[in-house]
């Protein structure tokens, strides 16, 4: 009797371990499938989450594609290919919004070196009045003309044989964009060098904060600079850069919709979105930022004011440019 008690108790206590042990594998059996279920879903959404990303971003570089034909002296495409230093024409028209018969004139002319070697970006500033001669259009022409006279292909080769440096790439901007670009960004915090009041906005000397309201006000301010179109120009550099860096950094996916709209909606240029990738990969350590200013004389000729730049300072800055392009 006792016997077969015990012998019952102990079938008992195994079975019961047996079902727990069984449950216990089930519970767990589940809780890896919840597992195995949320990490499926997180990274079916991550990688939704780059693809639109990728998706976006190629979309807004196609819109933002316009080839242009210019008398290059080297392969553009090829530089960039090949990982070399390029260069980089950035214009800031004055259209106003793209789609309008005015064709207007570039307000903003810069030369961008990219070297990813050295890594670093070498952004010249060239005065919009500087007298230049434009191929068709005779010796005395202000050089922010040459792209009202025959676009952006006219306006490169204009500062290509001026400068004396191929001129890669260009990329073009309405300038009432950075309102847009800012709103995108966010403010970014410049170092001003002049008290000045302009539009209804106060800048007042050294740190100020640059935002959509304030924007167009800070950058197109010339008449109250003792320097003119310098400090202007000065200023321009200042807010783009700033911008730029701004942009690269953020990591709120929320924001970069805003961002690519932006620069879709405002801007020109003959990169692709393929030169893009190279560029973001291969040329993006390229952030320490040399600026340079093509320094000259105002004249007036035949009632034109003029900027005339020295032989002397153009073979400088020609120098320097050729020296960031590592070319002869």
């Amino acid at each position: 009797m006792f016997g077969s008690n015990l012998k019952f108790g102990v079938t008992f206590l195994k079975r019961k371990q047996t079902i727990h042990r069984h449950h216990h594998q089930h519970r767990r059996k589940k809780i890896w499938k919840y597992l195995i279920g949320f990490l499926i879903l997180f990274f079916a959404f991550d990688a939704f989450a780059v693809y639109k990303l990728y998706h976006d971003a190629r979309q807004a570089a196609d819109s933002t594609y316009q080839g242009v034909k210019h008398k290059s002296t080297r392969n553009g495409n090829a530089v960039i290919q090949q990982k070399k230093p390029f260069s980089l024409l950035i214009m800031g028209t004055d259209t106003g919004e793209y789609g309008r018969t005015y064709r207007g004139r570039t307000d903003t002319i810069m030369v961008a070196v990219v070297n990813p070697v050295t890594k670093t970006t070498t952004l010249a500033s060239i005065p919009r009045d500087t007298k230049v001669a434009i191929p068709g259009h005779g010796f005395d022409n202000k050089i922010n003309a040459a792209y009202s006279y025959g676009g952006t292909s006219l306006a490169m080769n204009t500062v290509q044989s001026y400068l004396g440096i191929p001129i890669d790439h260009y990329v073009e901007m309405n300038m009432k964009g950075l309102v847009q670009l800012s709103a995108a960004v966010g403010p970014v915090t410049v170092n001003n060098d002049l008290d000045f009041t302009n539009l209804g906005y106060h800048f007042k000397k050294g740190k100020v904060t640059i935002n959509k309201d304030n924007v167009l006000a800070y950058t197109r301010m010339r008449y109250q600079d003792p320097r003119g179109d310098y400090g202007r120009q000065l200023r321009q550099r200042l807010v783009i850069t700033e911008l730029v860096k701004k942009g690269m950094k953020i990591n709120n996916l929320l924001k970069y919709r805003s961002i690519l709209d932006a620069i879709s909606s405002n801007m020109r240029t003959d990169l692709t979105f393929d030169q893009m990738k190279i560029l973001a990969t291969d040329y993006r350590k390229a952030g320490t930022i040399k600026q340079l200013q093509l320094q000259g004389n105002g004249q007036q000729i035949g009632g034109v004011d003029y900027e005339v730049v020295p032989q002397a300072n153009l073979d400088q800055l020609t120098q320097k440019l050729k020296n960031a392009l590592e070319v002869k």
